[in-house]
């Protein structure tokens, strides 16, 4: 009995993180100071910035990238994806490299197009505006 309840509340933990849901916001006001910690799901173009740094934040490999409003648009924030070769994920980044070799992944594992594929991303978001400082903790990617 016990292993049947437990298999089943780590299919339903697993289930329920794919489902990850948030409230719908405009690029122009993810930044607000009131959505901080909030899983938010902002619309836009996913771009890579003149380098991409990756680094271990809350036990995860991730790099971030800009989230914009339009392709080469001014309206921006940042995003955290995590490293790795599954959805929702971004392959390792070695050295220097082109836009067009970054492998992103949606939530389907289809590969998104840096800079030209429109895109939804879910994600927490972390706020201080005295420090100029904004961006999303990705959880998931749709296309």
């Amino acid at each position: 009995m016990k292993l049947v309840f437990g298999t089943s509340m780590l299919l339903i933990c697993f289930v329920s993180a794919c489902n990850t849901t948030g409230v719908p916001t405009e690029i122009a006001n993810a930044c607000n100071a009131d959505n901080e910690k909030k899983t938010l799901e902002v619309s836009g173009y996913l771009d890579a910035r003149t380098s991409v740094y990756c680094s271990n934040r809350a036990g995860r490999m991730e790099c971030g990238f800009d989230f914009l409003d339009a392709p080469g648009g001014t309206k921006k924030f940042g995003t955290d994806i995590e490293q790795g070769s599954g959805a929702n994920t971004v392959d390792e980044i070695k050295g220097s490299y082109k836009k067009e070799e970054l492998k992103i992944r949606d939530n389907a594992g289809n590969q998104v197009a840096v800079g030209t594929d429109k895109v939804k991303v879910t994600g927490k978001m972390s706020i201080e505006p005295k420090m100029d400082v904004c961006f999303m903790q990705v959880y998931k990617i749709e296309k």
